[in-house]
């Protein structure tokens, strides 16, 4: 579907991308934002990353989270959303995650630079990122206990 757009060098050591984003991209965003607002399956969409930092550079990609109605195909909608979305932005370079489906490192990394795009269900946001948080220190404290006897014992 799209042409490779990598190049892998020295051993797979170094990436050179072929594309960059649009230089208008932070003007396409708002449209995404309304596509993704109006979409009956999302309830909330963050913009993550570099873009949402204020610091892209010629090797970022567009990074969006969204967190879809309980109960729907999480992967037919990211295929659909994702579609959309490329056609949008004038670009394949979007990661594109399902909070629903997201492991809870990555989850917390978003929340810690998050840009909210899309709050269609204040509620259901507030309450999945407080659970989210509450897991990830609940998790931090006892990985920080098994490191401590791994390496106190090794």
């Amino acid at each position: 579907m799209f042409p490779n757009k990598w190049s892998i060098i020295g051993g797979g050591k170094k990436m050179i991308k072929y594309q960059k984003l649009p230089q208008d991209i932070n003007q396409l965003l708002p449209a995404a934002e309304s596509y993704l607002q109006s979409h009956h399956n999302v309830l909330f969409a963050y913009l993550f990353g570099s873009l949402a930092k204020g610091n892209p550079t010629p090797l970022s990609d567009v990074d969006i989270a969204v967190f879809l109605r309980p109960g729907v195909k999480s992967a037919e909608n990211k295929l659909e959303l994702l579609g959309r979305l490329i056609d949008i932005l004038k670009t394949d370079e979007i990661d594109l995650v399902v909070l629903n489906t997201a492991n809870l490192p990555l989850v917390m990394n978003i929340l810690k630079n998050k840009k909210i795009l899309v709050d269609n269900n204040p509620f259901v946001r507030h309450n999945f990122e407080s659970l989210a948080m509450r897991k990830y220190f609940d998790f931090s404290i006892k990985e920080a206990a098994i490191l401590r006897r791994r390496y106190l014992h090794a």
